[in-house]
């Protein structure tokens, strides 16, 4: 869909050269980058799990995590709260805490980016201004996370309106893991992984970018990609689509690379990013199916243990 609407704009045939010609060798390491992006979210989830003492088996907890993947490609993410009822599923037994995981996972995603977005202090000369804004975005997200009041006074207010309605307890147990994700030292870890897992994307944006047109410095691509990401996850598309890209191109364009050439490393980026995670929830998405069976299979056998006595009482009053 991203090629056949880029190239609308650009050389069709170009483009496809262009990214038939693309180095396999960086087409591999951009694609152990998205990999590396990958394992660091999965350790903060693991990690966000643990501080809420939701214990699931590795396995099950992984394929959650991969299955996710497949379920970012909605409006807004939204899909993602699916992972709560998984792991509920799964014997997590509670999903709540699991739905104060998710969200602060997709809210830290955001803060990394903007904080991505600030290296521009040390590419664009003359930019202080834009960049001063970003980091006081970023920190402002910060200080409302952290600063239990707000949240505490947003929590009331959100359950006297039409969604929050008859959900009070709910939205009570949310809070409270909310807010333990929110301590200092979690706080501090999950930005910490969340910002290191995007710079490796970012990185491997500018591998691409670099293969044909050596001259883009390296943080200007992290840059470009980081502020695609923002617009793309601004617009509420699934995946961001054609806004990520666009951005892209243009930003990529304004270093100074050729318009085929930005419209081919956009479609490679995009590639090993957002449709390179696609191809690995779709691959796990049997490995859910086949845990959400037996899992069910458990509480089928439970079920008929716990019906089996009275059963056989039953039967006893008869023979009586």
């Amino acid at each position: 869909m991203t090629f056949a609407a880029l190239g609308f704009v650009g050389d069709f045939d170009q483009i496809r050269d262009l990214i038939g010609g693309f180095d396999g060798g960086v087409l591999t390491l951009v694609l152990l980058l998205s990999a590396v992006n990958y394992g660091l979210r999965f350790l903060r989830w693991q990690y966000y799990l643990h501080r809420l003492d939701v214990r699931l088996p590795m396995g099950r907890s992984l394929a959650i995590f991969l299955t996710g993947f497949l379920l970012a490609v909605t409006p807004g993410k939204a899909g993602e709260l699916a992972k709560a009822w998984m792991a509920r599923e799964f014997g997590a037994h509670r999903a709540r805490p699991v739905v104060a995981v998710v969200v602060t996972e997709r809210l830290l995603d955001v803060i990394a980016v903007l904080l991505l977005l600030a290296s521009s202090v040390v590419v664009f000369t003359g930019q202080h201004s834009f960049t001063a804004t970003i980091v006081l975005v970023a920190a402002a997200a910060v200080i409302a996370l952290v600063y239990r009041p707000l949240t505490d006074r947003l929590m009331p207010m959100l359950a006297k309106t039409r969604l929050g309605a008859g959900r009070a307890a709910v939205l009570i147990d949310i809070h409270q893991a909310f807010n333990r994700l929110l301590e200092p030292r979690t706080l501090l870890v999950g930005l910490v992984l969340s910002t290191t897992a995007w710079a490796a994307e970012g990185i491997g944006c500018a591998l691409v970018v670099r293969h044909y047109e050596p001259a883009v410095p390296m943080l200007a691509s992290v840059f470009d990609y980081a502020a695609s990401s923002i617009a793309g996850a601004a617009s509420m598309l699934p995946g961001g689509l054609l806004a990520a890209e666009g951005s892209l191109v243009l930003l990529l364009e304004r270093q100074g690379v050729a318009l085929d050439a930005a419209m081919a490393s956009t479609v490679i980026v995009r590639a090993a990013t957002l449709w390179f995670a696609v191809i690995v929830g779709l691959l796990a998405l049997p490995w859910v199916v086949v845990l959400l069976r037996r899992a069910a299979d458990v509480q089928d056998q439970k079920h008929s243990q716990a019906v089996e006595p009275d059963v056989d009482q039953e039967r006893d009053v008869e023979q009586q």
